[in-house]
């Protein structure tokens, strides 16, 4: 008798436990324009009818004229390396050899920049291709480290 309460009682949550999350799957899912309570930016949230899985995307509606100046002054290129700057500097090549040597960077550079260097070794002035704040790759030929 205790079973069979049980086994009622477990059912019944289970059933309702399954439209509680039917119900906030629907609400998660939907085409809904959310408000970023820090910037003050609208966001819409976008399924893609082609992959009901997949989490959905975030697409940008609207914002107000002030945050838009104020985002725009913050969207200044960030330098990763800066005149003085020692990095790493490799070649370019894919073949079997990885060549690798310390440069001093002469010039300011984001990233993604072609900046001047001078190769610690040799004193050679190469231009590189900047990675990040302590990497590079040669722009050109191996033999300009010379």
């Amino acid at each position: 008798m205790i079973a069979l309460r049980n086994i009622l009682v477990g059912t019944a949550m289970l059933s309702f436990g399954m439209s509680v999350a039917e119900a906030s799957a629907v609400h998660l899912g939907r085409n809904t324009e959310r408000v970023d309570p820090i910037s003050g930016l609208h966001w819409q949230r976008l399924l893609d009818p082609k992959h009901p899985a997949a989490p959905p995307r975030l697409s940008l509606q609207r914002s107000s004229g002030a945050e838009l100046s104020r985002h725009g002054q913050s969207l200044q290129p960030v330098l990763c390396v800066r005149a003085g700057d020692h990095v790493s500097l490799r070649s370019a090549n894919a073949g079997l050899s990885m060549s690798s040597l310390q440069a001093t960077v002469l010039q300011n550079g984001v990233c993604g920049a072609r900046v001047r260097a001078r190769v610690a070794v040799t004193g050679a002035l190469v231009e590189m291709t900047v990675l990040d704040s302590g990497a590079a790759i040669l722009s050109g030929k191996v033999s300009s480290w010379q």
